[in-house]
Protein backbone atom coordinates (compact mmCIF):
# COMPACT_ATOMS: atom_id res chain seq x y z
CA UNK A 1 0.00 0.00 0.00
CA UNK A 2 1.43 3.24 -0.92
CA UNK A 3 2.72 5.68 1.76
CA UNK A 4 0.96 9.02 3.01
CA UNK A 5 2.85 11.91 2.43
CA UNK A 6 2.77 12.67 5.80
CA UNK A 7 4.03 8.98 7.00
CA UNK A 8 6.92 9.47 4.74
CA UNK A 9 7.64 13.72 6.58
CA UNK A 10 7.14 11.87 9.60
CA UNK A 11 9.33 9.02 9.28
CA UNK A 12 12.16 10.96 8.09
CA UNK A 13 12.16 13.65 11.13
CA UNK A 14 12.15 10.82 13.61
CA UNK A 15 15.72 9.08 12.01
CA UNK A 16 16.83 12.47 12.06
CA UNK A 17 16.29 13.54 15.49
CA UNK A 18 17.86 10.01 16.49
CA UNK A 19 21.03 9.72 13.74
CA UNK A 20 21.55 13.51 15.43
CA UNK A 21 21.66 14.82 11.60
CA UNK A 22 19.68 18.04 12.96
CA UNK A 23 18.02 20.49 10.68
CA UNK A 24 19.10 24.01 9.84
CA UNK A 25 18.91 25.99 12.53
CA UNK A 26 15.94 28.48 12.22
CA UNK A 27 16.74 31.88 11.03
CA UNK A 28 14.69 33.31 13.76
CA UNK A 29 16.79 33.60 16.67
CA UNK A 30 14.21 34.18 19.46
CA UNK A 31 13.16 30.56 18.54
CA UNK A 32 13.05 27.97 21.18
CA UNK A 33 15.33 25.05 20.45
CA UNK A 34 12.55 22.66 20.89
CA UNK A 35 10.67 24.65 18.64
CA UNK A 36 13.00 24.23 15.49
CA UNK A 37 12.12 20.61 13.73
CA UNK A 38 8.09 22.05 13.56
CA UNK A 39 9.22 25.50 12.10
CA UNK A 40 11.34 23.80 9.54
CA UNK A 41 8.51 21.51 8.80
CA UNK A 42 5.94 24.53 8.62
CA UNK A 43 8.59 26.60 6.53
CA UNK A 44 9.04 23.83 4.07
CA UNK A 45 5.96 21.65 3.93
CA UNK A 46 3.60 24.30 5.12
CA UNK A 47 0.56 23.88 7.87
CA UNK A 48 -1.56 21.55 5.96
CA UNK A 49 -0.09 17.98 6.33
CA UNK A 50 -3.37 16.79 7.62
CA UNK A 51 -4.94 17.04 3.93
CA UNK A 52 -2.32 16.42 2.23
CA UNK A 53 -2.05 13.17 3.47
CA UNK A 54 -3.78 10.20 1.14
CA UNK A 55 -2.56 8.30 -1.94
CA UNK A 56 -1.23 8.92 -5.01
CA UNK A 57 -3.39 9.51 -7.73
CA UNK A 58 -2.95 7.74 -11.04
CA UNK A 59 -5.69 6.67 -13.66
CA UNK A 60 -7.03 3.17 -13.88
CA UNK A 61 -9.34 1.77 -16.40
CA UNK A 62 -7.60 3.27 -19.07
CA UNK A 63 -9.55 1.22 -21.60
CA UNK A 64 -12.66 2.60 -20.13
CA UNK A 65 -15.23 4.61 -22.52
CA UNK A 66 -16.10 7.81 -20.74
CA UNK A 67 -15.28 8.85 -17.05
CA UNK A 68 -16.34 8.24 -13.49
CA UNK A 69 -16.26 11.54 -11.92
CA UNK A 70 -19.98 13.80 -10.59
CA UNK A 71 -20.88 15.66 -11.66
CA UNK A 72 -17.96 15.88 -14.41
CA UNK A 73 -14.47 15.02 -15.57
CA UNK A 74 -13.15 18.45 -13.74
CA UNK A 75 -12.02 19.90 -10.73
CA UNK A 76 -13.85 22.18 -8.98
CA UNK A 77 -12.80 24.66 -6.11
CA UNK A 78 -14.51 23.38 -3.09
CA UNK A 79 -13.85 22.72 0.48
CA UNK A 80 -13.27 19.74 2.52
CA UNK A 81 -13.63 18.76 6.30
CA UNK A 82 -11.23 16.15 7.36
CA UNK A 83 -11.57 15.10 11.28
CA UNK A 84 -13.40 18.52 11.85
CA UNK A 85 -10.60 20.68 10.57
CA UNK A 86 -12.11 22.74 7.56
CA UNK A 87 -10.01 23.82 3.95
CA UNK A 88 -11.27 26.07 1.75
CA UNK A 89 -10.42 26.95 -1.70
CA UNK A 90 -9.10 23.51 -2.48
CA UNK A 91 -9.19 21.46 -5.85
CA UNK A 92 -11.07 18.50 -6.04
CA UNK A 93 -13.25 16.40 -7.98
CA UNK A 94 -15.39 13.13 -7.10
CA UNK A 95 -14.86 9.57 -8.45
CA UNK A 96 -18.03 8.25 -8.08
CA UNK A 97 -17.48 4.68 -8.86
CA UNK A 98 -14.44 4.35 -6.60
CA UNK A 99 -16.41 6.96 -4.13
CA UNK A 100 -13.22 8.64 -3.93
CA UNK A 101 -12.12 12.14 -3.40
CA UNK A 102 -9.52 13.86 -5.85
CA UNK A 103 -7.11 16.39 -4.36
CA UNK A 104 -5.54 18.94 -7.27
CA UNK A 105 -2.88 20.66 -5.46
CA UNK A 106 0.84 22.18 -6.26
CA UNK A 107 3.25 20.94 -3.80
CA UNK A 108 6.86 23.18 -2.61
CA UNK A 109 8.16 22.09 -5.07
CA UNK A 110 5.63 23.55 -7.63
CA UNK A 111 4.98 20.90 -8.77
CA UNK A 112 1.34 19.63 -9.65
CA UNK A 113 -0.31 16.44 -8.10
CA UNK A 114 -3.09 14.57 -7.70
CA UNK A 115 -4.18 12.68 -3.96
CA UNK A 116 -7.06 10.81 -3.68
CA UNK A 117 -7.45 11.52 0.41
CA UNK A 118 -8.53 8.90 2.59
CA UNK A 119 -12.12 8.48 2.95
CA UNK A 120 -12.12 7.80 6.46
CA UNK A 121 -11.16 11.36 7.85
CA UNK A 122 -13.33 13.05 5.35
CA UNK A 123 -16.40 14.44 6.99
CA UNK A 124 -17.84 16.29 4.21
CA UNK A 125 -16.74 18.31 1.15
CA UNK A 126 -17.87 21.11 -1.58
CA UNK A 127 -17.74 20.93 -5.15
CA UNK A 128 -18.45 24.16 -6.29
CA UNK A 129 -22.35 24.08 -5.16
CA UNK A 130 -22.70 20.81 -5.15
CA UNK A 131 -22.24 19.76 -0.81
CA UNK A 132 -21.42 16.30 0.55
CA UNK A 133 -21.74 14.50 4.00
CA UNK A 134 -20.43 11.27 4.91
CA UNK A 135 -22.63 9.36 6.86
CA UNK A 136 -24.63 6.43 7.63
CA UNK A 137 -28.93 6.66 6.71
CA UNK A 138 -30.99 3.79 8.05
CA UNK A 139 -30.08 0.36 6.54
CA UNK A 140 -27.38 1.56 4.59
CA UNK A 141 -23.38 1.30 5.34
CA UNK A 142 -21.15 4.71 5.74
CA UNK A 143 -21.65 6.86 1.92
CA UNK A 144 -21.19 9.81 0.59
CA UNK A 145 -24.44 11.56 0.29
CA UNK A 146 -25.00 14.70 -1.81
CA UNK A 147 -26.91 17.34 0.78
CA UNK A 148 -30.26 19.34 -0.48
CA UNK A 149 -32.03 21.56 1.91
CA UNK A 150 -35.06 23.56 2.12
CA UNK A 151 -36.90 24.95 4.83
CA UNK A 152 -37.84 21.76 7.18
CA UNK A 153 -37.23 19.16 4.12
CA UNK A 154 -33.52 17.61 3.45
CA UNK A 155 -33.16 15.37 0.28
CA UNK A 156 -30.16 13.30 0.43
CA UNK A 157 -28.61 11.19 -2.65
CA UNK A 158 -25.81 8.83 -3.18
CA UNK A 159 -24.58 9.12 -6.63
CA UNK A 160 -22.48 6.32 -8.42
CA UNK A 161 -21.65 5.07 -11.27
CA UNK A 162 -21.63 1.33 -12.47
CA UNK A 163 -19.53 0.13 -15.37
CA UNK A 164 -20.60 -2.19 -18.44
CA UNK A 165 -18.50 -4.57 -20.86
CA UNK A 166 -18.72 -2.86 -24.41
CA UNK A 167 -19.27 -5.18 -27.53
CA UNK A 168 -18.13 -4.67 -30.79
CA UNK A 169 -15.55 -2.02 -29.54
CA UNK A 170 -12.03 -2.63 -30.56
CA UNK A 171 -10.76 0.10 -28.50
CA UNK A 172 -12.72 -0.23 -25.14
CA UNK A 173 -13.23 -2.73 -22.92
CA UNK A 174 -15.94 -1.36 -20.53
CA UNK A 175 -17.86 1.84 -20.34
CA UNK A 176 -19.21 3.84 -17.56
CA UNK A 177 -23.17 4.92 -17.27
CA UNK A 178 -24.56 7.81 -16.28
CA UNK A 179 -24.68 9.06 -13.02
CA UNK A 180 -27.14 6.69 -10.78
CA UNK A 181 -29.01 8.15 -7.60
CA UNK A 182 -30.21 6.44 -4.99
CA UNK A 183 -32.70 9.28 -3.06
CA UNK A 184 -33.99 9.54 0.84
CA UNK A 185 -36.26 12.44 2.46
CA UNK A 186 -35.82 13.71 5.79
CA UNK A 187 -38.91 15.25 7.05
CA UNK A 188 -40.48 15.22 10.48
CA UNK A 189 -37.65 13.68 12.31
CA UNK A 190 -37.58 10.77 9.64
CA UNK A 191 -35.46 9.70 7.09
CA UNK A 192 -37.19 7.35 4.09
CA UNK A 193 -36.28 6.49 0.44
CA UNK A 194 -38.17 7.10 -2.65
CA UNK A 195 -37.70 6.11 -5.99
CA UNK A 196 -40.34 7.74 -7.90
CA UNK A 197 -43.25 9.81 -8.05
CA UNK A 198 -45.67 7.95 -6.43
CA UNK A 199 -43.05 7.10 -3.38
CA UNK A 200 -41.63 10.50 -3.19
CA UNK A 201 -45.22 12.14 -2.66
CA UNK A 202 -46.83 10.17 -0.26
CA UNK A 203 -43.86 11.12 2.14
CA UNK A 204 -45.83 14.29 2.15
CA UNK A 205 -48.86 15.13 3.70
CA UNK A 206 -52.41 14.41 1.95
CA UNK A 207 -53.08 18.25 1.40
CA UNK A 208 -50.01 19.05 -0.13
CA UNK A 209 -49.89 15.79 -2.18
CA UNK A 210 -51.90 17.12 -5.63
CA UNK A 211 -49.46 20.13 -5.49
CA UNK A 212 -46.27 18.23 -5.81
CA UNK A 213 -48.17 16.03 -8.20
CA UNK A 214 -49.15 19.08 -10.51
CA UNK A 215 -45.23 20.67 -10.30
CA UNK A 216 -44.02 17.20 -11.63
CA UNK A 217 -46.38 17.08 -14.29
CA UNK A 218 -45.52 20.50 -15.74
CA UNK A 219 -42.28 20.52 -15.18
CA UNK A 220 -42.11 17.38 -16.96
CA UNK A 221 -39.59 16.19 -14.19
CA UNK A 222 -38.57 12.07 -14.32
CA UNK A 223 -36.61 11.75 -10.65
CA UNK A 224 -34.77 8.63 -12.28
CA UNK A 225 -32.76 10.65 -14.95
CA UNK A 226 -33.01 14.28 -12.28
CA UNK A 227 -29.70 16.09 -12.19
CA UNK A 228 -29.09 17.94 -8.91
CA UNK A 229 -30.53 21.35 -10.71
CA UNK A 230 -33.91 20.28 -11.35
CA UNK A 231 -33.97 18.01 -7.59
CA UNK A 232 -33.09 21.15 -5.94
CA UNK A 233 -36.18 22.89 -7.42
CA UNK A 234 -38.69 20.15 -6.65
CA UNK A 235 -37.26 20.15 -2.91
CA UNK A 236 -37.73 24.00 -3.07
CA UNK A 237 -41.17 24.36 -4.26
CA UNK A 238 -42.10 21.32 -1.92
CA UNK A 239 -40.06 22.98 1.21
CA UNK A 240 -41.87 26.06 0.74
CA UNK A 241 -45.60 24.31 0.38
CA UNK A 242 -45.31 23.03 3.78
CA UNK A 243 -47.05 24.79 6.48
CA UNK A 244 -44.45 25.20 9.74
CA UNK A 245 -46.12 23.69 12.69
CA UNK A 246 -48.05 25.94 15.03
CA UNK A 247 -46.12 27.76 18.08
CA UNK A 248 -46.54 26.49 21.15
Amino acid sequence: MPRSILQILLSSCILLAVTGNAVAQPSNPGLAESDSLSWYIRMKYGLDQELINGFQFYRRYVKYKGDPYFPADSFYRGSVYLKGNGYDGVQLKYDSYSQQLILGYTDFKNQYNQLIINSIHVDSFSLGIHRFKQMALPGRDILFYQVLEAGPVTCYIHWRRDIHVTHDDMQYSHEYTGPIGTYYIRYNGRVRPFNNKRSLVHLFPESLQPAIKRYIRQQRIRLREAGPGETQHLINFIGSHIEPPPLQ
